[in-house]
């Protein structure tokens, strides 16, 4: 038997659920602003090269360190991608009647969050492939950065996708509960 959560703890966490839903909601701002963050990083760098965490992968002698950095994120994206694509895909084709309710309920913010967990994981593989383009073609001074932007953007689909799985993972719960009641129920007619 679990213990009921304080007060304070649940007004916490209710307030962390609404600022994930409002980010969720907001997911092609969010995209937005994490390119604005990486433009403002690359831009101080060149005031204050300390703030370059990329110095070493400038370097000519780190080519194949830097393209294998950035293919190893564009790969990682890639399934992210698509593991999100198989799981919109399910959640699209299911009959379930809670399935089809959290659809409709959801309505236009879950058709953009399902549009987010897809095209982020996508824009950040096409940024990992770019950036070892860029990187290979002499542009090391840049191509850092487009790998800075690809990797946030990885981060932001993959916290999009499994916010969008614990959803689906309650949803399912909650129909194996009541399928489970349902069957374990006996009628009066089989008690006696």
């Amino acid at each position: 038997m679990s213990t009921p959560m304080p007060k304070k703890k649940r007004a916490i966490r209710t307030w962390l659920q609404d600022r994930r839903e409002w980010l969720v909601d907001r997911s092609f701002g969010v995209s937005c602003a994490l390119a604005l963050v990486v433009i403002a990083h690359a831009v101080a760098t060149i005031f204050w090269p300390s703030l370059n965490p990329y110095k070493s992968l400038m370097l000519d002698n780190n080519t194949g360190t830097a393209v294998t950095l950035y293919l190893g994120a564009a790969a990682a994206a890639a399934i992210v991608a698509g593991f999100a694509g198989v799981v919109i895909i399910f959640t699209i084709g299911s009959d379930s009647a809670r399935i089809k309710q959290f659809r409709f309920e959801a309505g236009k913010e879950l058709r953009t969050a399902w549009l987010a967990v897809v095209a982020a994981p996508f824009a950040a593989t096409l940024l990992g492939i770019v950036s070892a383009m860029v990187h290979v073609t002499s542009g090391k001074q840049v191509a850092p950065w487009f790998f800075e932007a690809g990797l946030a953007f990885l981060i932001h689909g993959a916290l999009l996708l499994l916010d969008l799985l614990s959803h689906l993972i309650e949803i399912v719960d909650a129909q194996d509960t009541e399928d489970t009641k349902d069957k374990n129920q006996l009628s009066t007619d089989e008690l006696f």
